[in-house]
């Protein structure tokens, strides 16, 4: 069994107001994984700024989770809550405070820029962070990050670069998609991108 363990934190898909209705998830995809890969991972919903706050703090505290997956909609430095609440980029930055040696994965539209990737990385002292800078369609990024967690837990030593160029060898889409990883770089408040833009 791996002892890196991952935390999924989902928002609602639903942005009609329906929220009785069944809705799409990441769960039951990465459930599968996680049992096939033997990774222990633990899935919550977050509904709202707080939800997500107190969930990241949670997850910077706790040292067997190494890696966080927010699969929510978003936009420009924010990502959306129920009702599409919105959450800012300083507000994810406080809650995770100092998060030295995670890596964050966000399944999020328009959130992972090399300004939100410098900005996120120096910051927090986060090991990675990666995601998509333009719009992306749910089906095709979630396989992409699904695919990216199988090179990083397995073929590449936890390394997120090494897995990313493996990802883009393997799986077009990924590239196709603008899936990028970045590092901090040993300049201060620069970064290294797997994908150059």
């Amino acid at each position: 069994m791996n002892n890196h363990r991952l935390l999924i934190l989902e928002s609602t898909w639903d942005e009609r107001g329906e929220y009785l209705r069944p809705e799409i998830s990441v769960l039951p995809f990465f459930r599968g994984m996680a049992s096939v890969m033997g990774i222990p991972m633990v899935f919550r919903q977050f509904n709202a700024k707080d939800d997500l706050k107190l969930l990241l703090q949670d997850f910077t505290k706790h040292h067997r989770f190494r890696y966080c997956y927010i699969a929510a909609h978003g936009g420009d430095r924010k990502i959306y809550g129920i009702g599409r609440e919105e959450i800012k980029l300083a507000s994810i930055l406080t809650a995770c405070g100092r998060a030295e040696g995670k890596g964050f994965i966000f399944g999020v539209c328009r959130f992972v820029t090399e300004e939100m990737a410098r900005r996120f990385l120096w910051e927090t002292r986060a090991r990675f962070v990666a995601g998509y800078a333009k719009d992306i369609d749910w089906i095709h990024s979630m396989l992409v990050d699904l695919s990216f967690f199988t090179y990083l837990f397995r073929g590449s030593g936890h390394d997120a670069l090494r897995a990313a160029k493996k990802l883009y060898r393997d799986n077009r889409l990924a590239r196709r998609l603008g899936f990028t990883v970045y590092k901090r770089a040993r300049a201060p408040r620069e970064v290294v991108a797997s994908l150059k833009r």
